[in-house]
């Protein structure tokens, strides 16, 4: 291409060209370091750390400590550290429960209910806990997926810091909350193929471990205050123990311990079990000698009452 010759008194064109640095580049990098000045000057995660503070430790009824709240820009989420939750939650003001970091983290778009979905996880020991909340305008959803709950976890709800039961037990389903914090809608599924009750002491009789393996617990909501127990399965029809319960819980609007259950259905005792455990005979009616029993379980989930036999 023939290249214009320019006169003396001429300026070159090139000259009025854009250049590297353009109105929208110089506009865009002053508000970036606006932003970075900000971000420096004003800890987001100094505010974070005060507001769990204050939603954590100052309730007294289950004051939960932690070390530290961590907040990540790349891909945002918020790390919170060595959390503590105290016995006293549970009823066992001598006993804890340590959690090593629980992350909550921005996770997508919601568009039911329409709003923002988080993804909230923790692991500890054998157990992991993958919630997504979804918070709307109108209700809020928690979403459980891909959880699964070492029972050792139980211990720190004991006396003797022993869980009653161990296995691992997966855990899935969701809730709705409505804005003004009501349970509206529900369903629970609960399951586990390596479910036992391991050694322990029960009224000053030693009991050896028992493996039940089958464990199963499915529950949905029928109202905003009524959750159907449509099956609690323990065991099989060849295990030592075999226990199957149907019922209901209804929800308080004081509390979940305030919540009454009612549960009804059949317990199995196999000969083996009544032959190597004779000790259990004596919380069970005299009169019945094949093992198969109706029970009874009622009352507020915080202080329920022992089962009945017939």
């Amino acid at each position: 291409m023939k290249k214009k010759r320019i006169h003396f008194n001429e300026i070159n064109e090139e000259i009025y060209t854009p250049s590297l640095w353009t109105r929208p580049r110089i506009v865009f990098i002053s508000v970036l370091l606006v932003l970075i000045g900000f971000l420096a000057n004003f800890s987001l995660e100094d505010k974070i750390n005060k507001i769990l503070l204050n939603v954590l430790q100052k309730n007294e009824a289950c004051p939960i400590q932690f070390q530290k709240a961590e907040l990540s820009y790349f891909l945002p989420k918020v790390i919170i550290k060595a959390i503590t939750i105290p016995g006293l939650c549970f009823g066992q003001p001598y006993s804890s429960l340590p959690i090593r970091e629980v992350v909550i983290a921005l996770h997508s778009p919601s568009f039911y209910p329409p709003g923002i979905r988080f993804h909230l996880s923790l692991k500890e020991g054998g157990t992991k806990v993958h919630l997504y909340p979804s918070v709307s305008l109108f209700s809020h959803y928690v979403q459980i997926e891909k959880t699964q709950i070492d029972a050792k976890i139980f211990s720190v709800m004991t006396s003797d810091n022993k869980s009653p039961i161990a296995g691992l037990i997966d855990i899935s389903g969701f809730v709705k909350i409505s804005n003004s914090g009501n349970l509206t809608d529900g369903q629970l599924s609960l399951t586990s193929n390596n479910f036992s009750i391991p050694a322990q002491n029960i009224k000053g009789f030693n009991m050896t471990p028992v493996a039940l393996n089958n464990f199963s617990i499915q529950s949905h909501f029928s109202n905003a205050t009524t959750m159907l127990i449509d099956e609690i399965t323990i065991g099989k029809s060849n295990s030592p123990i075999e226990l199957n319960l149907k019922g209901k819980i209804n929800i308080s609007p004081s509390g979940l311990s305030s919540s009454m259950l009612s549960l009804n259905g059949t317990l199995f005792l196999s000969q083996y079990f009544l032959n190597n455990f004779s000790f259990v005979k004596i919380f069970f009616p005299a009169n019945n000698t094949t093992g198969k029993y109706q029970m009874t379980l009622e009352g507020p989930l915080g202080n329920l009452g022992p089962p009945q036999f017939n």
